[in-house]
């Protein structure tokens, strides 16, 4: 396999992971719960993305797009926070490089919102590494939605039989499943090995700093 891009998360994946999602979790299902929503399978391991989803068709449009704008706002303040404090990974930039100097195109996909985006990448001086940075502003849906996926391939001119998907947590594996791309699932984010391996991804590694071996590797396989 040719690697001509690579999809890559934000938090947990090249910066280490700092933000309260049980928090703003919580907030969410309050909210649903005032508005009589709340099922018993919804609890603080939910991402607001699928609690979205749940209540979608029991709500009228208008609805609807008032509760995921204040979901996102929720998101935001604490991005934002994060976004003023958050650090590297170590190793993180050195590897960028190494994947960019072999000509590998880079996307950045995140479920983050557009202004904690860019406070980061700013922050840490990211912001040259990367061919297009989707994040959930740019799309009607999330991971593990392959839409922001494919915005990026598209962005890049990339087919999906060149392209690696590499993330910390569940969502961007079954995003890189629903998107048709290899998934690289990395240990450095909040989720346990055995909830990453039991999503089955097609790669596990220890960290991104081990990518441009696996890179070498699918390479030669060919």
């Amino acid at each position: 396999m040719k690697v001509r891009a690579i999809i890559i998360d934000m938090d947990g994946t090249i910066t280490n992971f700092n933000l309260d999602f049980m928090d703003v979790r919580r907030k969410g299902l309050k909210e649903l719960e005032r508005m009589n929503l709340r099922t018993p399978d919804m609890t603080e391991q939910t991402s607001f993305f699928v609690l979205l989803n749940a209540v979608k068709d029991r709500l009228d449009a208008l609805s609807y797009v008032l509760l995921r704008r204040k979901f996102y706002n929720l998101l935001e303040e604490m991005e934002l926070e994060g976004a003023k404090g958050v650090t590297l990974y170590s190793g993180a930039v050195e590897t960028l490089q190494k994947i960019r100097s072999h000509g590998v195109k880079i996307g950045l996909v995140t479920n983050n919102g557009r202004a904690g985006t860019d406070l980061t990448l700013n922050r840490l001086g990211l912001q040259s590494f990367f061919d297009v940075v989707v994040t959930r502003d740019d799309c009607e849906e999330m991971k593990p939605s392959a839409e922001p996926v494919k915005k990026a391939l598209a962005g890049m001119h990339v087919q999906i039989q060149s392209a690696i998907l590499v993330g910390d947590g569940v969502m961007d594996v079954l995003a890189a499943r629903a998107t048709g791309l290899l998934s690289i699932a990395v240990a450095t984010g909040p989720f346990s090995n055995e909830r990453l391996l039991k999503v089955e991804p097609d790669y596990f590694l220890g960290s991104i700093n081990d990518l441009p071996l696996l890179i070498d590797s699918l390479e030669t396989k060919n």
